[in-house]
């Protein structure tokens, strides 16, 4: 889907849009990261976009950006995926998302993941065109999760999914197996492939600040192994841990978590044996990443499974650093024997892909020189 292009005196104003994302916002994780990155292409675009998100989450600057926030629920801190927690603060997001569509006047509504769903019978009502941004599919959320693997709920979502994509104006996938899930559950949608933007640019970092985090983590001579994400259980993180402790000579920085999961990985690095070469940060902002990518000799990626390409992989592929993941659809719909280092989701498999990327150092720059001329053909913010 092509941007419009810039407002200029005497041209018509640009649409009045309603941006839903029931997320907080703003956190260092994939949804979050995909609609900040949307709203700001929306903004610079001339577009009027007032962004509906949760009470949770750090603010933001968007210059131009109306940002509201939903009711406040003492339910907890939100993670990723479906939860008790994100169906409560569901409620009173779409109530006032609801009072918004009836009388804020926009042009269209552009919402994300199950907002899209439960707003669109009322978008049909109102005559308002729905854009239905998919990160991922809500039913295979709930089933995957263990949240709600069968009855009710996701018979219901499953059902809303179908009518939103059906009647949408529009349809937004990030990857190539989400573009192919929505086209078989709604043939005749108008469907455009958007996958998410690397987080940094080719632009390294000043040497002095890599070394002073080198020494400020501390880190000794050996190579670094780079993990950044959340901790759920499905991205693979005790896989990776359980490969530092076959991997004595290389170090392991893990990027994000929240602090009971940190200390749950800690703990397995320490019974594992690998406690003094597994760094755990705790989760930085975005403006921190170029450093750690910088000090990486690898990134990783030990997803278990799932069909969503990660946030991650652009931004890992972008850095031109060596890129080691697991075969699955999530990684290998852009990555393949080319450009990263693909292995099965084991931690055997990881220690092995570790050490034969850092045993061969000219083979692991060929590969990462190839992932990076894909971000610049394919997946750059400006493509």
């Amino acid at each position: 889907m092509s941007a419009t292009p810039a407002l200029s005196a005497g041209e018509t104003p640009g649409l009045r849009i309603l941006f839903l994302a029931p997320q907080p916002f703003f956190e260092v994780r994939g949804t979050p990261l995909a609609v900040l990155a949307m709203v700001r292409a929306l903004v610079a675009a001339g577009h009027h976009v007032e962004l509906l998100t949760l009470a949770q989450g750090a603010e933001v600057d968007v210059p131009g950006l109306d940002h509201r926030r939903s009711l406040r629920l003492p339910v907890g801190h939100v993670r990723p995926g479906a939860s008790l927690a994100k169906l409560v603060l569901d409620v009173p997001f779409m109530a006032q998302a609801a009072w918004r569509m009836l009388a804020g006047r926009f042009d269209v509504v552009h919402a994300v993941e199950e907002a899209a769903h439960l707003a669109a019978p009322l978008a049909r009502v109102l005559g308002l065109p729905l854009v239905v941004d998919v990160d991922s599919s809500i039913p295979d959320q709930l089933r995957e999760s263990g949240f709600a693997r069968r009855g009710p709920l996701p018979w219901a979502a499953a059902a809303l999914e179908r009518h939103a994509l059906r009647h949408a104006a529009a349809v937004i996938t990030v990857c190539t197996s989400l573009t192919e899930s929505v086209r078989a559950r709604a043939p005749g949608a108008a469907v455009f492939q958007i996958e998410d933007p690397p987080l940094v640019d080719a632009t390294a970092p000043a040497a002095d600040e890599v070394a002073g985090l080198r020494a400020a983590l501390p880190l000794d001579a050996r190579p670094v192994v780079l993990y950044s994400g959340n901790f759920e259980e499905y991205q693979g993180v005790d896989l990776l841990v359980d490969a530092a402790a076959l991997v004595p000579e290389a170090q392991f920085v893990f990027m994000g978590g929240q602090p009971g999961e940190i200390e749950r990985e800690g703990a397995r690095a320490q019974a594992a044996g690998a406690a003094d070469r597994c760094v755990f940060v705790g989760s930085r902002p975005p403006g921190e990443l170029p450093r750690f990518l910088a000090l990486a000799d690898l990134v990783a990626s030990p997803r278990r499974r799932g069909v969503n390409t990660p946030f991650k992989v652009y931004t890992y592929l972008a850095s031109g650093r060596p890129l080691l993941a697991t075969r699955i659809v999530s990684h290998t719909q852009v990555l393949d024997d080319t450009n990263a280092w693909l292995v099965e989701a084991t931690a055997d498999a990881l220690a092995s892909g570790i050490r034969a990327a850092l045993h061969d150092p000219r083979e692991a720059a060929r590969r990462a020189e190839q992932g990076r001329a894909l971000v610049d053909r394919e997946y750059s913010p400006a493509r």
